[in-house]
């Protein structure tokens, strides 16, 4: 018995520790079915589901899932469970007294779909997503100890999601630069004017090809290069003048 339970201990332990490496991983698909295998063989449970909410409908759909035979439902914001989700609440429908405080039809839906418990994973006052739990195999409801070290696992999940989560924003909004910033210089090079575009250091760091064919010089060699050593001094001065005089801008 002893063995038994200290097996069992450090079991889970390991189960918080490696909730708290999943910082680690920035795919939010690849952490939830990682999340979902270690969570079933941890508690031994028949199925379970996490269930992530949509950013501009509030709604939670499953990314990831284990002993379901058809898809599992949405858990929509208009559930009746929502409120208690939101508070960081389990909600346990294994508990006839806990349940009745829900609607009794949506209560009876979620036991046909053989799940019972659902774990907030909160985020500023918010749940971002919910574990959402069967059975044990054994057909014992989950004790104290289990829902603790849900909880705990719940919280370590919510902060790896939103980190995904800012992670692909990033991504997006990178992607988006890099887009604009290669129709920029489709614009730059489309031009017939010649155009040097120069940093704070006098540094060349845009050449166009109009002005490759205008100065022989090509853009290779001119960019990264001091203005002096590619225009004749007195273009330089005159230059630096009008930018000292009318820092705004000037025509020369």
């Amino acid at each position: 018995d002893r063995m038994f339970y200290r097996d069992r201990y450090d079991y889970r332990r390991a189960l918080v520790g490696f909730a708290r490496d999943l910082n680690s991983d920035l795919d939010v698909v690849r952490l939830s079915q990682r999340l979902v295998t270690r969570i079933v063989e941890t508690l031994v449970v028949d199925r379970m589901a996490l269930m992530l909410a949509d950013e501009r409908l509030g709604d939670f759909r499953t990314i990831g899932d284990f002993g379901f035979s058809q898809p599992v439902p949405r858990l929509t914001r208009s559930s009746s469970f929502i409120d208690r989700l939101d508070g960081g609440h389990t909600v346990a429908l294994d508990d006839p007294i806990a349940a009745a405080r829900f609607a009794a039809e949506e209560v009876e839906f979620w036991r046909d779909q053989g799940i019972y418990y659902f774990v907030p994973c909160i985020f500023e006052g918010r749940a971002i997503a919910v574990l959402a739990l069967g059975r044990k195999e054994t057909e014992e409801p989950f004790n104290s100890e289990d829902l603790t070290l849900l909880t705990a696992v719940a919280g370590q999940v919510a902060t790896a999601i939103e980190n995904g989560r800012l992670y692909r924003q990033l991504h997006l909004k990178a992607e988006e630069l890099g887009r604009m910033r290669e129709f920029n210089e489709n614009i730059l090079e489309s031009l017939d004017d010649g155009l040097v575009v120069f940093d704070a250091d006098e540094r060349i760091v845009r050449w166009n090809r109009a002005l490759e064919d205008f100065y022989g010089v090509k853009r290779t060699d001119a960019v990264g290069q001091p203005l002096g050593n590619v225009f004749d001094s007195l273009f330089v001065e005159a230059l630096r003048t009008a930018r000292r005089q009318h820092p705004d801008g000037a025509t020369l």
